[in-house]
């Protein structure tokens, strides 16, 4: 998402007229449009994230509020809290700083690992968010059971590069980023150059439209919102190769049992939920 989505629309509504709503806001882009259940199911809590027009409009349409926020409060993009003290672990062999001077140092103190610089910038994601971190050490974990082998990875709403990034540091034959929002594109194309990894093929592409035209990848992160991954599974579960691993992210835990279900009808098995504050990320592999 690029920074001009600078402003929050908000409107709470009965769960009973849910489909009226859908029909509603059929228009809006999924991307941008978060949904979850509040006060015990009984409702439902839209939030979308856009200009001030688009915002405003949504006002003089629906009702609700709109209110302009920082973007840390959906993504951390430059925020000191973002900025990595010390570099983080993700399993074994990789470790994440947001300050690339230290790369040249922290390499030569761990020749056996994997050590990337993401800063802080205009795309989600240095590894200090959670929702982040929840796929960094599943794919680190899946690093070490590959270890050895030939494997592709595919990181769909990219965001900085970090996860296609650390998938390739980490020993994978190719990894491709993709995402809608042309900073992100721009930013992770700056940190594959950074950290000597600009052989990964970071690509602008709308998920919605997203066809993988029978390309197969061994290991998939989406880490999105959640109605959209709903949307995505059944070509994420086409685009798994054989005993392939799915990493799904950017679920609130009240939105976690729809994914998992989502999951299921599109033939997929939930093999983990890992759980970090209010976010849920989901391990997936194909059910059969």
């Amino acid at each position: 998402m690029s920074a001009a989505l600078s402003h929050r629309w908000r409107k709470l509504a009965s769960a009973k007229w849910a489909d009226a709503w859908e029909e509603r806001l059929r228009g809006l882009d999924p991307a941008r449009l978060a949904v979850t259940e509040a006060v015990g199911g009984r409702a439902l809590r839209f939030e979308f994230y856009g200009s001030a027009r688009e915002t405003r409009a949504l006002v003089r349409s629906f009702g609700g509020n709109a209110e302009e926020v920082r973007p840390e409060s959906w993504q951390p993009r430059a925020a000191a809290a973002d900025a990595l003290p010390h570099p983080l672990a993700f399993g074994r062999r990789l470790l994440v700083t947001s300050d690339a001077a230290l790369l040249p140092s922290l390499r030569a103190a761990h020749p056996r690992k994997a050590v990337l610089a993401v800063p802080a910038a205009l795309a989600f994601g240095t590894g200090a968010h959670a929702t982040t971190a929840m796929v960094l050490r599943l794919l680190a974990a899946s690093a070490e059971r590959r270890r050895g082998s030939s494997w592709t990875m595919l990181d769909l709403g990219a965001g900085s590069g970090i996860l296609a990034l650390a998938a390739r540091a980490l020993g994978a034959r190719s990894a491709l980023g993709l995402d809608y929002d042309p900073d992100a594109v721009r930013t992770a194309r700056a940190n594959a150059r950074a950290n000597a990894l600009a052989r990964v093929p970071f690509r602008r592409a709308d998920a919605q439209e997203w066809n993988p035209a029978g390309q197969r990848w061994d290991v998939i992160a989406a880490n999105v919102f959640a109605n959209l991954l709903v949307l995505l599974l059944p070509r994420l579960a086409a685009a798994l190769a054989p005993g392939g691993e799915l990493f799904l992210s950017g679920v609130l835990a009240d939105q976690a049992p729809a994914i998992a279900d989502a999951a299921r009808r599109a033939g997929l098995r939930v093999e983990q939920t890992q759980s970090r504050g209010p976010w849920r990320a989901l391990w997936c592999q194909p059910a059969k």
